[in-house]
Protein backbone atom coordinates (compact mmCIF):
# COMPACT_ATOMS: atom_id res chain seq x y z
CA UNK A 1 0.00 0.00 0.00
CA UNK A 2 1.36 3.40 -0.92
CA UNK A 3 2.08 6.07 1.63
CA UNK A 4 -0.81 8.13 0.33
CA UNK A 5 -3.55 5.67 1.08
CA UNK A 6 -2.50 5.11 4.64
CA UNK A 7 -4.17 8.44 5.36
CA UNK A 8 -7.71 9.76 5.26
CA UNK A 9 -8.22 12.35 2.55
CA UNK A 10 -9.86 15.65 3.41
CA UNK A 11 -12.40 14.13 5.78
CA UNK A 12 -14.51 12.86 2.90
CA UNK A 13 -13.18 9.32 3.06
CA UNK A 14 -13.85 9.33 6.77
CA UNK A 15 -17.46 10.06 5.97
CA UNK A 16 -17.55 7.21 3.50
CA UNK A 17 -16.17 4.81 6.08
CA UNK A 18 -18.62 6.06 8.67
CA UNK A 19 -21.59 5.34 6.45
CA UNK A 20 -20.37 2.12 4.88
CA UNK A 21 -21.75 0.00 7.70
CA UNK A 22 -25.16 1.58 7.56
CA UNK A 23 -25.94 1.31 3.86
CA UNK A 24 -27.53 -2.11 4.16
CA UNK A 25 -29.79 -0.89 6.94
CA UNK A 26 -31.38 1.85 4.86
CA UNK A 27 -34.35 -0.25 3.83
CA UNK A 28 -35.07 -1.22 7.43
CA UNK A 29 -35.23 2.36 8.57
CA UNK A 30 -37.35 3.76 5.75
CA UNK A 31 -40.51 2.12 4.52
CA UNK A 32 -40.90 4.15 1.33
CA UNK A 33 -39.21 6.70 -0.89
CA UNK A 34 -40.21 10.34 -0.84
CA UNK A 35 -42.98 9.90 -3.35
CA UNK A 36 -45.13 9.36 -0.25
CA UNK A 37 -43.96 11.56 2.62
CA UNK A 38 -46.05 9.64 5.11
CA UNK A 39 -43.01 7.37 5.57
CA UNK A 40 -41.73 9.68 8.33
CA UNK A 41 -42.47 7.93 11.57
CA UNK A 42 -42.34 9.69 14.92
CA UNK A 43 -40.87 6.65 16.65
CA UNK A 44 -37.85 6.35 14.34
CA UNK A 45 -37.04 9.79 12.96
CA UNK A 46 -36.46 13.11 14.59
CA UNK A 47 -39.23 15.64 15.13
CA UNK A 48 -37.26 18.07 12.97
CA UNK A 49 -37.60 15.73 9.98
CA UNK A 50 -41.31 15.42 10.62
CA UNK A 51 -41.63 19.20 10.79
CA UNK A 52 -39.84 19.55 7.44
CA UNK A 53 -42.10 16.92 5.92
CA UNK A 54 -45.10 18.98 7.02
CA UNK A 55 -43.54 21.98 5.25
CA UNK A 56 -43.08 19.92 2.09
CA UNK A 57 -46.64 18.62 2.23
CA UNK A 58 -47.81 22.20 2.47
CA UNK A 59 -45.49 23.49 -0.27
CA UNK A 60 -43.98 20.90 -2.58
CA UNK A 61 -41.80 23.60 -4.16
CA UNK A 62 -39.91 24.35 -0.92
CA UNK A 63 -36.38 23.47 -2.04
CA UNK A 64 -34.84 24.53 1.25
CA UNK A 65 -37.09 22.13 3.15
CA UNK A 66 -35.96 19.22 0.96
CA UNK A 67 -32.32 20.20 1.42
CA UNK A 68 -32.59 20.50 5.20
CA UNK A 69 -34.50 17.25 5.48
CA UNK A 70 -31.84 15.54 3.41
CA UNK A 71 -29.10 16.78 5.73
CA UNK A 72 -30.96 15.45 8.75
CA UNK A 73 -31.51 12.11 7.05
CA UNK A 74 -27.79 11.85 6.36
CA UNK A 75 -27.22 12.31 10.08
CA UNK A 76 -29.81 9.60 10.67
CA UNK A 77 -27.90 7.37 8.21
CA UNK A 78 -30.91 7.16 5.89
CA UNK A 79 -29.08 7.67 2.65
CA UNK A 80 -31.45 6.79 -0.19
CA UNK A 81 -34.21 9.21 0.92
CA UNK A 82 -31.55 11.86 1.61
CA UNK A 83 -30.31 11.48 -1.96
CA UNK A 84 -33.87 11.84 -3.23
CA UNK A 85 -34.30 15.01 -1.16
CA UNK A 86 -31.07 16.60 -2.39
CA UNK A 87 -31.97 15.68 -5.97
CA UNK A 88 -35.39 17.28 -5.57
CA UNK A 89 -33.87 20.41 -4.05
CA UNK A 90 -31.63 21.01 -7.07
CA UNK A 91 -34.53 20.30 -9.44
CA UNK A 92 -36.58 23.00 -7.75
CA UNK A 93 -33.74 25.49 -7.41
CA UNK A 94 -30.64 24.91 -9.53
CA UNK A 95 -28.93 28.13 -8.42
CA UNK A 96 -27.76 27.08 -4.95
CA UNK A 97 -24.22 25.76 -4.78
CA UNK A 98 -24.87 24.48 -1.25
CA UNK A 99 -27.53 22.11 -2.62
CA UNK A 100 -25.13 20.70 -5.20
CA UNK A 101 -22.39 20.38 -2.59
CA UNK A 102 -24.62 18.22 -0.39
CA UNK A 103 -25.77 16.16 -3.38
CA UNK A 104 -22.18 15.61 -4.50
CA UNK A 105 -21.04 14.57 -1.04
CA UNK A 106 -23.80 11.99 -0.76
CA UNK A 107 -23.27 10.67 -4.29
CA UNK A 108 -19.62 10.17 -3.40
CA UNK A 109 -20.53 8.39 -0.18
CA UNK A 110 -22.86 6.05 -2.05
CA UNK A 111 -20.25 5.26 -4.68
CA UNK A 112 -21.78 7.34 -7.47
CA UNK A 113 -18.45 8.86 -8.45
CA UNK A 114 -19.51 10.13 -11.86
CA UNK A 115 -22.60 11.82 -10.44
CA UNK A 116 -20.55 13.28 -7.58
CA UNK A 117 -18.06 14.75 -10.05
CA UNK A 118 -20.85 16.33 -12.08
CA UNK A 119 -22.48 17.80 -8.98
CA UNK A 120 -19.20 19.24 -7.66
CA UNK A 121 -18.51 20.75 -11.09
CA UNK A 122 -21.95 22.37 -11.07
CA UNK A 123 -21.31 23.62 -7.55
CA UNK A 124 -18.02 25.20 -8.60
CA UNK A 125 -19.58 26.74 -11.69
CA UNK A 126 -22.20 28.40 -9.49
CA UNK A 127 -19.66 29.53 -6.91
CA UNK A 128 -16.01 29.45 -8.02
CA UNK A 129 -14.95 30.47 -4.50
CA UNK A 130 -16.49 27.40 -2.84
CA UNK A 131 -13.22 25.95 -1.57
CA UNK A 132 -14.86 22.87 -0.08
CA UNK A 133 -16.23 21.87 -3.48
CA UNK A 134 -12.96 22.70 -5.22
CA UNK A 135 -11.01 20.44 -2.88
CA UNK A 136 -13.48 17.57 -3.03
CA UNK A 137 -13.56 17.74 -6.80
CA UNK A 138 -9.78 17.68 -6.67
CA UNK A 139 -9.98 14.60 -4.52
CA UNK A 140 -12.07 12.80 -7.11
CA UNK A 141 -9.49 13.64 -9.75
CA UNK A 142 -6.80 12.39 -7.39
CA UNK A 143 -8.54 9.03 -7.02
CA UNK A 144 -8.56 8.53 -10.79
CA UNK A 145 -4.90 9.56 -10.97
CA UNK A 146 -5.49 12.84 -12.78
CA UNK A 147 -2.91 14.60 -10.68
CA UNK A 148 -2.60 17.78 -12.72
CA UNK A 149 -6.33 18.45 -12.35
CA UNK A 150 -6.17 17.70 -8.61
CA UNK A 151 -3.23 20.09 -8.23
CA UNK A 152 -4.94 22.82 -10.26
CA UNK A 153 -8.07 22.64 -8.11
CA UNK A 154 -5.99 22.83 -4.93
CA UNK A 155 -4.25 25.91 -6.28
CA UNK A 156 -7.61 27.48 -7.14
CA UNK A 157 -8.77 26.90 -3.57
CA UNK A 158 -5.59 28.50 -2.25
CA UNK A 159 -6.16 31.56 -4.41
CA UNK A 160 -9.44 32.00 -2.52
CA UNK A 161 -7.85 31.29 0.88
CA UNK A 162 -4.11 30.73 1.14
CA UNK A 163 -4.43 29.32 4.66
CA UNK A 164 -6.31 26.15 3.67
CA UNK A 165 -4.43 23.28 5.31
CA UNK A 166 -6.43 20.72 3.33
CA UNK A 167 -5.29 22.23 0.06
CA UNK A 168 -1.63 21.96 1.05
CA UNK A 169 -2.27 18.41 2.21
CA UNK A 170 -3.79 17.51 -1.17
CA UNK A 171 -0.80 19.05 -2.96
CA UNK A 172 1.46 16.97 -0.74
CA UNK A 173 -0.38 13.79 -1.73
CA UNK A 174 -0.04 14.65 -5.40
CA UNK A 175 3.68 15.30 -5.00
CA UNK A 176 4.02 11.92 -3.29
CA UNK A 177 2.31 10.20 -6.19
CA UNK A 178 4.58 11.85 -8.76
CA UNK A 179 7.61 11.04 -6.59
CA UNK A 180 8.63 14.58 -5.71
CA UNK A 181 9.45 13.91 -2.07
CA UNK A 182 10.95 17.30 -1.31
CA UNK A 183 7.85 19.16 -2.43
CA UNK A 184 5.63 16.63 -0.68
CA UNK A 185 7.43 17.32 2.59
CA UNK A 186 7.19 21.06 2.06
CA UNK A 187 3.45 20.90 1.35
CA UNK A 188 2.73 18.63 4.32
CA UNK A 189 4.74 20.87 6.62
CA UNK A 190 2.80 23.89 5.38
CA UNK A 191 -0.41 22.00 6.13
CA UNK A 192 0.71 21.54 9.73
CA UNK A 193 1.71 25.20 9.94
CA UNK A 194 -1.78 26.21 8.88
CA UNK A 195 -3.39 23.66 11.17
CA UNK A 196 -1.22 22.45 14.02
CA UNK A 197 -3.72 19.67 14.77
CA UNK A 198 -3.61 18.12 11.30
CA UNK A 199 -3.21 14.48 12.34
CA UNK A 200 -3.04 13.02 8.83
CA UNK A 201 -0.36 15.45 7.72
CA UNK A 202 1.87 14.44 10.64
CA UNK A 203 1.31 10.78 9.77
CA UNK A 204 2.25 11.36 6.15
CA UNK A 205 5.40 13.24 7.16
CA UNK A 206 6.30 10.41 9.50
CA UNK A 207 5.84 7.85 6.76
CA UNK A 208 7.96 9.85 4.33
CA UNK A 209 10.80 10.12 6.81
CA UNK A 210 10.39 6.45 7.75
CA UNK A 211 10.96 5.48 4.17
CA UNK A 212 14.18 7.51 4.27
CA UNK A 213 15.21 5.82 7.53
CA UNK A 214 15.30 9.23 9.18
CA UNK A 215 14.65 9.34 12.93
CA UNK A 216 12.64 12.56 12.47
CA UNK A 217 9.81 10.18 11.58
CA UNK A 218 9.37 9.49 15.28
CA UNK A 219 8.90 13.19 16.00
CA UNK A 220 6.05 13.35 13.51
CA UNK A 221 4.41 10.19 14.82
CA UNK A 222 4.66 11.59 18.35
CA UNK A 223 3.05 14.82 17.15
CA UNK A 224 0.17 12.74 15.79
CA UNK A 225 -0.11 10.96 19.14
CA UNK A 226 -0.25 14.29 20.94
CA UNK A 227 -3.29 15.11 18.82
CA UNK A 228 -4.97 11.72 19.23
CA UNK A 229 -3.43 9.54 21.95
CA UNK A 230 -6.03 6.83 21.34
CA UNK A 231 -5.08 6.29 17.71
CA UNK A 232 -3.37 2.99 16.95
CA UNK A 233 -1.74 4.12 13.72
CA UNK A 234 1.10 6.26 15.11
CA UNK A 235 2.11 3.50 17.52
CA UNK A 236 2.12 0.97 14.69
CA UNK A 237 4.11 3.28 12.44
CA UNK A 238 6.64 3.87 15.23
CA UNK A 239 6.93 0.15 15.73
CA UNK A 240 7.54 -0.43 12.04
CA UNK A 241 10.20 2.28 11.93
CA UNK A 242 12.11 0.69 14.80
CA UNK A 243 11.56 -2.84 13.50
CA UNK A 244 12.92 -1.98 10.08
CA UNK A 245 15.93 -0.45 11.81
CA UNK A 246 16.30 -3.65 13.88
CA UNK A 247 15.81 -1.75 17.14
CA UNK A 248 13.59 -4.50 18.46
CA UNK A 249 13.20 -3.34 22.09
CA UNK A 250 11.79 0.00 20.95
CA UNK A 251 9.65 -1.71 18.32
CA UNK A 252 8.18 -4.03 20.96
CA UNK A 253 7.56 -1.08 23.26
CA UNK A 254 5.61 0.71 20.52
CA UNK A 255 3.56 -2.37 19.66
CA UNK A 256 2.76 -3.05 23.30
CA UNK A 257 1.62 0.56 23.73
CA UNK A 258 -0.58 0.06 20.69
CA UNK A 259 -2.15 -3.03 22.22
CA UNK A 260 -3.16 -0.97 25.25
CA UNK A 261 -5.13 1.20 22.84
CA UNK A 262 -6.44 -1.69 20.74
CA UNK A 263 -5.84 -5.16 22.11
CA UNK A 264 -7.08 -6.77 18.89
CA UNK A 265 -4.74 -5.03 16.47
CA UNK A 266 -3.69 -8.10 14.50
CA UNK A 267 -0.63 -6.57 12.84
CA UNK A 268 0.86 -5.63 16.19
CA UNK A 269 0.42 -9.20 17.45
CA UNK A 270 1.92 -10.54 14.24
CA UNK A 271 4.93 -8.23 14.36
CA UNK A 272 5.61 -9.01 18.02
CA UNK A 273 5.44 -12.68 17.08
CA UNK A 274 7.83 -12.08 14.20
CA UNK A 275 10.35 -10.37 16.46
CA UNK A 276 10.05 -13.22 18.97
CA UNK A 277 10.67 -15.65 16.10
CA UNK A 278 13.82 -13.80 15.06
CA UNK A 279 15.06 -14.05 18.65
CA UNK A 280 14.25 -17.78 18.81
CA UNK A 281 11.48 -17.19 21.37
CA UNK A 282 9.24 -19.63 19.56
CA UNK A 283 6.73 -20.28 22.34
CA UNK A 284 6.10 -16.56 22.79
CA UNK A 285 5.90 -16.12 19.04
CA UNK A 286 3.25 -18.84 18.83
CA UNK A 287 1.15 -17.00 21.43
CA UNK A 288 1.19 -13.79 19.42
CA UNK A 289 0.57 -15.44 16.06
CA UNK A 290 -2.33 -17.27 17.72
CA UNK A 291 -3.72 -13.99 18.99
CA UNK A 292 -3.49 -12.53 15.50
CA UNK A 293 -5.41 -15.54 14.18
CA UNK A 294 -8.04 -15.16 16.91
CA UNK A 295 -8.55 -11.60 15.72
CA UNK A 296 -8.68 -12.61 12.05
CA UNK A 297 -9.23 -16.26 11.25
CA UNK A 298 -8.29 -15.63 7.59
CA UNK A 299 -4.86 -14.18 8.42
CA UNK A 300 -2.89 -16.48 6.11
CA UNK A 301 0.61 -15.33 7.00
CA UNK A 302 -0.08 -15.75 10.71
CA UNK A 303 -0.89 -19.43 10.13
CA UNK A 304 2.25 -19.87 8.07
CA UNK A 305 4.42 -18.08 10.62
CA UNK A 306 2.96 -20.09 13.49
CA UNK A 307 3.61 -23.23 11.48
CA UNK A 308 7.25 -22.20 11.19
CA UNK A 309 7.44 -21.84 14.96
CA UNK A 310 5.88 -25.24 15.56
CA UNK A 311 8.35 -26.76 13.13
CA UNK A 312 11.27 -25.15 14.98
CA UNK A 313 10.19 -26.77 18.25
CA UNK A 314 9.57 -30.09 16.44
CA UNK A 315 5.80 -30.08 16.86
CA UNK A 316 5.43 -31.25 13.30
CA UNK A 317 1.74 -32.18 13.27
CA UNK A 318 0.75 -28.73 14.51
CA UNK A 319 3.06 -27.22 11.90
CA UNK A 320 1.45 -29.32 9.17
CA UNK A 321 -2.02 -28.21 10.27
CA UNK A 322 -1.03 -24.55 10.05
CA UNK A 323 0.69 -24.96 6.68
CA UNK A 324 -2.38 -26.79 5.39
CA UNK A 325 -4.60 -23.97 6.61
CA UNK A 326 -2.41 -21.44 4.85
CA UNK A 327 -2.59 -23.53 1.66
CA UNK A 328 -6.38 -23.55 1.70
CA UNK A 329 -6.34 -19.76 1.66
CA UNK A 330 -3.54 -19.44 -0.90
CA UNK A 331 -3.43 -22.73 -2.84
CA UNK A 332 -1.03 -21.46 -5.52
CA UNK A 333 1.76 -20.67 -3.06
CA UNK A 334 4.81 -22.81 -3.75
CA UNK A 335 6.32 -21.67 -0.46
CA UNK A 336 3.34 -23.01 1.50
CA UNK A 337 3.30 -26.29 -0.41
CA UNK A 338 7.02 -26.86 0.07
CA UNK A 339 6.73 -26.16 3.81
CA UNK A 340 3.79 -28.53 4.13
CA UNK A 341 5.47 -31.34 2.18
CA UNK A 342 8.67 -30.85 4.14
CA UNK A 343 7.04 -31.13 7.53
CA UNK A 344 4.88 -34.09 6.42
CA UNK A 345 8.10 -35.90 5.50
CA UNK A 346 9.40 -35.26 9.04
CA UNK A 347 6.22 -36.71 10.54
CA UNK A 348 6.64 -39.96 8.63
CA UNK A 349 10.29 -40.45 9.50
Amino acid sequence: MSLVYRSILLGLVGTVLFFSACRNNTGKQVAQQHGDTSHVAVDTLSPKINALTTRINTNAADADAYWNRGKLEVLQKILAPALADFTQAVKIDSTKDSYYNSLADLDFIMGHTREAKAAFEKCVSLNPTNTEALLKLGEIYFYVKKYKEAMDLSDKALKVNNHLAKAYFMKGLVFLEIHDTAKAISSMQTATEQNSSYFDAYIQLGLIYSRKGDVHAIDYFNSALNIDPRSAEPYYDKGMFYQQGQDYPKALDAYNQLLVVDSNYKFAHYNIGYIDYLQNNFSDAIKHFSRAIQTDSSYTMAYFARGNCYEQIKEFREAADDYAHAMTQKPDSKEFKDAYNGVRAKIHK
